[in-house]
């Protein structure tokens, strides 16, 4: 019986010793097997007493195993034994410098992106993962860099990506395809995009890759904001073709391709306006949003194809408007964009309004039309579409409430006159809507461009009745009604009440001023401005000292050579005298300000090591 025991107690041990340890574990396991192996000779010598004992023990039930376990007294002596010469651990190379689980790099990437460290993100990619710890990354990475890349309008990265990922064997999804293509639409490069998009385009071809409705809309924007508007045009028909469902986002899409054509978008506009009716498309509130910037940037274009539109929607989707029909509803009336809200007469108004034509109606109204050749400035193609009144109504059909944006663009185009702008309060007023900052420093900058600096100062009253709070802009648009260097003063130490300091933008807009009026003592003041608060100018504000220098040069030699009539007061000597100080001070003030350099655009999302 001894003997048998002897045998269970001997494998048991062995069993203790050859265990293979926890990697949670892994150092205490390793030193106390190192332990174990330094004492084995004095687990045999014990075990005569153990087998004594167990042979004593008459009452424990043989067939039982494990009743020594009752006795711990060798393990606390195990625990206690001090460490050997030979009980030192190897650790591998992978150990010091572990990969993590690639949900882990998702993460990481994903906060980075999330505090818009685009280079750090960047990074974790091709230094952590790829030179360091030689990580394989996925797909969803890729997608997630590129998109980063593609919001931000760093192309060039976004397809270096993107090639890199094709090299590593990693399988492109259609969401690959859709952040390359955002790339390109937001790009500042537009030549260059237009190329990247047309290659990735027939990429896709080639590989019969079928587009999802995520990827074509993405290429309408991207070959649209690039001035392809043929092919974002011809990639809404493919949709069709392939019986895609169009949605408002679609022709919103249609209306960003618009808006890059500067000389003919609005014409296209209203086409792309008409085709949302047809095919019974409920605009959102962007969608008009964007049809105001359209109105805003754009013009009409060709005139003769100007009347095949208006023809198109007058009378009907294929039928073109004769010249003769056309210019029989030609009228004189140019004055109606300025007629429109400088009357109070309620009587006259509503006449006005009745006979207005609107071509966002589903059935549109062509009262009295202004001339089409007359039709140049954003108040006069506003009044095509209704105008203030017209375009707030068709909102209201479409059960689209404005916001304050919907305003801000509305008073960009309205008439520039006051009481147009106080027509335009009165809307926001019934509409519920309440007024920003963004508002009121465009109202600003309206009146200050007509130069009615006292209305223009009157707005911040508004800004304080609403208890909203002022800006730099804020102060950038009323440097627009600085005409002299005591009112620079008092706007300046306004800015400095108020927290704020004096930034390059608003010297710019002073030395305008000071240029413009041809008064060297205020041009000086700025200059020293910029000099005492350690501004550092920019090329634009460099660039306009130069043509004021230039420009003066030019008038005194025209003046001397007779060329051509010239102000009187070139000749004088207060003139000659301020010029004299401007350039003396001009040349020390050169070598004492340091310029500031324009930053390529993607530098800011490249990671510069040393």
């Amino acid at each position: 019986m001894c003997d048998v025991k002897m045998i269970v107690f001997n494998r048991f041990l062995r069993q203790l010793i050859n265990i293979k340890p926890l990697r949670s574990n892994y150092n205490q396991q390793c030193c106390r097997n190192a332990r174990c192996m330094s004492t084995i000779k004095d687990f045999r010598k014990r075990t005569e007493t153990f087998s004594f004992n167990a042979e004593q023990n008459t009452d424990a039930d043989a067939d039982v195993f494990g009743t020594l376990t009752d006795n711990t007294e060798i393990n606390h002596k195990l625990d206690r034994l001090p460490p050997e010469d030979d009980d030192k651990i190897e650790y591998d190379k992978d150990e010091q410098h572990k990969r993590l689980h690639i949900t882990e790099y998702h993460k990481i990437i994903q906060e980075l992106i999330k505090q818009h460290k685009i280079a750090d993100a960047i990074d974790v990619l091709e230094t952590r993962m790829l030179k360091d710890e030689k990580a394989k990354p996925d797909y969803y990475i890729y997608n997630l860099l590129i998109g980063t890349c593609g919001k931000v309008g760093y192309v060039q990265k976004a397809f270096h990506l993107f090639n890199q990922m094709k090299k590593s064997g990693i399988k492109t999804t259609p969401a690959t395809y859709t952040c390359l293509f955002n790339a390109c639409a937001n790009s500042p490069y537009k030549d260059d995009a237009l190329k990247r998009a047309k290659k990735l385009h027939n990429l896709m071809s080639l590989k019969s890759i079928e587009p999802n409705i995520f990827n074509y809309h993405a290429m309408i924007k991207a070959f649209g904001r690039t001035g392809d508007l043929l092919t974002a045009f011809s990639l809404v028909d493919e949709m069709l073709t392939k019986k895609y469902k169009l949605k408002d986002e679609t022709f919103n899409f249609l209306l960003q391709a618009c808006i890059s054509d500067k000389e003919a978008g609005f014409r296209h506009a209203l086409l792309v306006w008409r085709k949302m009716i047809l095919k019974r498309v409920r605009p959102s509130l962007y969608t008009y949003n964007l049809l105001l910037k359209c109105t805003r940037e754009c013009g009409l274009g060709d005139e003769f194809e100007t009347r095949k539109v208006i023809g198109q929607i007058i009378d009907d989707p294929h039928l073109l408007m004769t010249e003769s029909k056309l210019e029989e509803m030609n009228t004189s009336e140019k004055d109606i964009p300025n007629t429109l809200l400088c009357n109070d007469n309620e009587n006259k108004l509503s006449l006005i309004e009745e006979n207005r034509p609107n071509l966002l109606d589903v059935k549109p109204n062509f009262g009295n039309i202004v001339g089409i050749t007359e039709i140049k400035s954003p108040e006069e193609r506003l009044i095509l579409l209704g105008g203030c009144s017209g375009f707030l109504k068709n909102m209201k059909i479409n059960k689209i409430k404005p916001e304050i944006k919907v305003f801000t663009q509305l008073l960009e185009i309205i008439p520039p006159t006051l009481s147009a702008e106080k027509l335009l309060l009165k809307e926001i007023y019934k509409n519920k809507v309440v007024v920003d900052i963004d508002f009121c420093n465009i109202l600003i900058k309206k009146r200050s461009l007509r130069f009615d600096y006292e209305e223009a100062k009157n707005v911040l009253i508004l800004i304080k009745s609403e208890n909203l709070s002022v800006d730099v802009v804020t102060f950038g648009v009323l440097a627009l009604g600085c005409k002299n260097k005591n009112e620079a003063k008092d706007l300046i130490k306004m800015i400095a009440d108020h927290g704020f300091r004096v930034n390059a933008e608003v010297l710019g807009t002073m030395l305008a001023q000071a240029c413009y009026h041809f008064n060297f003592a205020y041009v000086i003041y700025v200059m020293n401005m910029v000099k005492h608060e350690e501004i550092k100018p920019n090329k634009k504000f460099m660039d306009r000292l130069n043509r004021f220098d230039t420009t003066i040069k030019d008038l005194m030699k025209k003046r001397q050579n007779r060329e051509q009539e010239t102000p009187d007061f070139i000749q004088s000597y207060y003139f000659k005298e301020g010029y004299r100080k401007f350039q003396n001070f001009y040349k020390k003030w050169l070598l004492e300000v340091t310029v500031d350099e324009e930053l390529h655009p993607w530098d800011q999302f490249k990671n510069h090591r040393k």
